[in-house]
């Protein structure tokens, strides 16, 4: 036997709920009609010989029998018993009332009144003693299978009413089970379809504000982290194909370099002292170039990789950083002006990750400001601002400077790869903070903007 669905089961319960209900009610409303058909009898019972009793002072014939007992129709039958024993009234030899010891002590006055049940000529008979006047008890019965039997009608009914309840309650437990179970059937289907497609976006129709649809939020909101996740992987898989695409690029161009000038030192023997300098200088500027270039791109895919451990940040003093920084590209750019006004200013961040975004931005100031020009650095709430003395950049080339390998026609001249500014981006990202640049024609200005706590 196949297990049952949810579906299922919970029809199942529904009806098994019902039949206890239903029997529970079909019991207690058998043993009330049947308490009441007995009590019915009883008080007909306990008037009649009531009525006797008042009457048979001056009407003794009022306790005559009234016909025989055997018939269901016939009125009750009455007899008088006295106190030996001993029958007082009119009544027929082979149909005479029961008299026991009981029946006597209430005619001498010593017990009460009672209701007894017994057999008359094979039916089923009720009678009820009572004292009649002292010396004398009376005894009022009737048949009683019409108890029996309206008891036997009654329960007839009460199983049929339960047989058709019960297939009603199963039929509307079929139709509250489907409807219950709608929105499970929902996240199944749409579980089902991610599953098929990989597409998250497909989400679930919520009504209602219950706990299933309770349920349904939760699992559109899983869909869209899924799809955000799915969609940060495949841009950080993207990028990361762009940036293996455009590293082979570059490299070309230096190793190419390299390979001719190692050419070139293989035939040292034929050339001038002053050429073999100047293939020597060239070799070192090209590995140092090179040397950069891959440093760069270590750094840009360890940042990448969402793999890799996160840096811890820390306290640290902005100015103090930027002054060692433009230390090192005063020595780097001997002929430029760094002008610095620096306030002291801490930030959370990473030292290394922050020295090389600095370093970066006053190389890039330099690199394309005039020999003798003055790039303008400070350090003050939060920020960094570095302002060059260049040409600018065209306004369709900024929405542009902080991507990776970009290189606008104006800066394919200078020394560079294009990676620089990216560092940037990706260490403000890191830290954070917001780098932004304006540009006019009498130079560019780099900012910057760290977070700063309360």
């Amino acid at each position: 036997m196949t297990r049952l669905g949810l579906r299922g089961r919970i029809a199942v319960f529904f009806v098994l709920a019902m039949a206890l209900a239903l029997a529970g009610m079909a019991v207690a409303a058998y043993v009330v009609v049947g308490h009441e058909l007995n009590s019915t009898l009883d008080v007909g019972l306990r008037r009649q010989a009531t009525r006797i009793a008042r009457q048979f002072p001056v009407e003794p014939s009022v306790a005559a029998i009234s016909g025989p007992c055997r018939y269901l129709a016939a009125p009750s039958c009455v007899q008088v018993v006295a106190a030996d024993g001993s029958i007082r009234s009119e009544h027929l030899p082979d149909f005479s009332l029961p008299v026991d010891t009981e029946t006597r002590a209430v005619a001498a006055g010593s017990a009460d009144a009672f209701f007894t049940d017994f057999t008359l000529d094979g039916y089923r008979m009720r009678m009820y003693t009572m004292q009649l006047e002292p010396g004398s008890a009376v005894q009022v019965a009737q048949r009683s299978d019409s108890v029996d039997t309206g008891r036997k009608r009654v329960g007839i009914a009460l199983l049929a009413a339960a047989g058709a309840g019960l297939l009603l309650a199963a039929g509307i437990g079929t139709v509250l089970a489907r409807r219950a179970l709608a929105p499970v059937a929902a996240l199944t289907d749409a579980a089902e379809r991610v599953a098929r497609t990989r597409d998250p976006k497909h989400h679930i129709t919520v009504t209602g504000s219950d706990e299933l649809a309770r349920l349904a939020v939760s699992v559109n909101t899983m869909l869209d982290e899924l799809d955000a996740a799915l969609t940060a992987e495949r841009a950080s898989r993207a990028a990361q194909q762009r940036l293996v695409a455009d590293a082979s690029h570059e490299l070309r161009t230096p190793l190419t370099a390299l390979r001719t000038n190692v050419d070139l030192l293989r035939r040292a023997e034929r050339m001038s002292p002053a050429d073999l300098d100047e293939t020597v200088s060239a070799l070192r500027v090209q590995s140092e170039e090179l040397s950069g270039l891959v440093t760069d791109l270590i750094d840009l895919a360890r940042a990448d990789d969402p793999d890799a451990a996160r840096e811890t940040l820390e306290d640290l003093r902005l100015d103090l950083l930027t002054a060692d920084c433009l230390g090192v590209a005063r020595r780097h750019w001997p002929t430029m002006v760094f002008y610095a006004d620096l306030h002291p200013v801490t930030v959370q961040g990473v030292p290394a990750r922050l020295s090389r975004a600095v370093t970066n931005l006053l190389d890039n100031a330099a690199k394309f400001s005039p020999p003798g020009g003055t790039v303008r650095v400070g350090v003050a709430d939060g920020t960094l601002t570095v302002r060059d003395e260049g040409p600018g950049i065209p306004p369709e080339d900024l929405p542009h400077v902080f991507d990776r390998f970009y290189r606008s026609p104006a800066a394919r001249s200078t020394p560079g790869h294009g990676l620089g500014l990216a560092i940037v981006a990706q260490v403000a990202e890191i830290h954070h903070a917001t780098v932004a640049v304006e540009s006019s024609s009498s130079g560019s200005c780099f900012t910057l903007t760290f977070p700063t706590g309360d």
